[in-house]
């Protein structure tokens, strides 16, 4: 499991005291990697609920790699073959890395994709270009079963498939940081997340109240704090900001409640900062505006969203599940290795219980015509300009 290897990893880093390893990238998530699969059958009994309703026998698949799984990566990792069978619709897996700043309007274009798994800022992104259609929530079975909280970041053209809370990690063998602002004064290195969303982490950090809306001056005012750290690395896969604290070459690190148990289950001395509130995102599943085949996208987003499903991804991925059923305890035919590690998932993020959303401010995409502010609020388009004269 991704998990397990993940964890085996850093310990291996801090084995043999090597800090190359944070340079270095993940091989599952490559955006090179474009296999068209054919599943095997799971070995697994099918999951809950069953697709229903005749489809069009074929479904196009656009997801981060690491989301949808069909055994190619691990042939104990599968939960495409067992949808297959269901519901007789063939699924075209295509990996898809989103990259604000880069032409994508190829692999964006509504008649690529049926169904697209899509982070914040790119669902946003497909909303308010009309490349993905507004989602018929009586034909998701399970979706008033999700959280409001996690619907309501969804909004009206995305299902809640997992979502994230960002944490500020440090080297607990260092001294302590007095509070998260000291990572803006710090020597470093601080490993950021390559996202223009992580200006807002910064704007909240000033006080500011709505950090994915914010004024001209707010903009500034935190791209400005950002440019203050001395020494910056950033990162799109998890492992190299893991490795980079595990091999003691990042004193902070934008993480999360599942990077900071690697680390602990390795034994590396690493903490999170203690916030009153932080910042986090929900990835969703968005069907296309010019689906092809809208019956079997309708049947993913079903099977998607069953607990039997989500256990199998949040096991995988160390994300937590938008359905929070997953957390009531696995029936007795999921295999206990996965059991074990969904459960472990879920009380790492509290799903379930009250303080799950506590302090948490869901990413939205940035735009002008943000409410209460009269149109005064910067849009996406500056936020990823100012992001990439940061990064650059």
């Amino acid at each position: 499991m991704r998990i397990a290897r993940l964890v085996a990893v850093v310990s291996v880093v801090l084995a043999t005291g090597c800090g190359q390893a944070a340079g270095s990238a993940s091989p599952s998530a490559s955006a090179s990697k474009t296999p068209s699969p054919s599943p095997s059958p799971s070995p697994s009994p099918s999951p809950t609920p069953t697709p229903t309703g005749a489809g069009e026998g074929a479904l196009v698949v656009r997801a981060p790699v690491g989301q949808v799984e069909w055994g190619g990566t691990d042939p104990q990792v599968n939960w495409v073959a067992a949808f297959e069978s269901a519901s007789g619709c063939k699924v075209n897996y295509r990996p898809f890395s989103y990259s604000p700043a880069a032409d994508q309007s190829e692999d964006l274009d509504p008649e690529a994709f049926d169904v697209i798994a899509a982070p914040p800022d790119l669902a946003g992104r497909l909303r308010a270009e009309k490349r993905v259609a507004p989602v018929d929530t009586d034909r998701v079975a399970l979706y008033h079963d999700i959280p409001k909280r996690l619907r309501d970041a969804a909004g009206t053209h995305g299902v809640p498939f997992l979502w994230e809370r960002n944490v500020l990690l440090y080297d607990s063998g260092l001294p302590k940081p007095k509070d998260a602002a000291a990572m803006y004064a710090d020597e470093g290195p601080v490993f950021l997340r390559d996202t223009p969303l992580s200006i807002a982490d910064a704007a909240l950090r000033q006080g500011v109240e709505e950090p994915f809306q914010l004024t001209p001056a707010q903009l500034d005012d935190a791209v400005k704090l950002l440019a203050a750290e001395s020494e910056r690395v950033y990162w799109r896969d998890p492992l190299r900001v893991v490795t980079g604290l595990a091999a003691g070459s990042a004193r902070f690190g934008q993480g999360s409640p599942y990077l900071l148990d690697v680390l602990d289950r390795a034994g590396k001395p690493v903490r999170a900062v203690a916030e009153s509130r932080v910042t986090g995102w929900v990835d969703v599943w968005q069907v296309s505006a010019e689906a092809a085949h809208p019956e079997c996208a309708y049947q993913w987003l079903n099977w998607m969203t069953s607990a039997e499903t989500q256990r199998k991804v949040v096991a995988w991925t160390g994300l937590a599940p938008a359905n929070p059923d997953v957390c009531e305890g696995a029936p007795e035919d999921v295999e206990p290795a996965v059991a074990d590690r969904a459960d472990r998932i879920c009380g790492l993020y509290g799903v379930g219980t009250s303080r799950a959303f506590k302090g948490l401010s869901f990413a939205d995409y940035p735009a002008k015509d943000c409410p209460g502010r009269d149109g005064e609020c910067t849009d996406y388009a500056q936020w990823v300009e100012r992001w990439t004269q940061l990064v650059n």
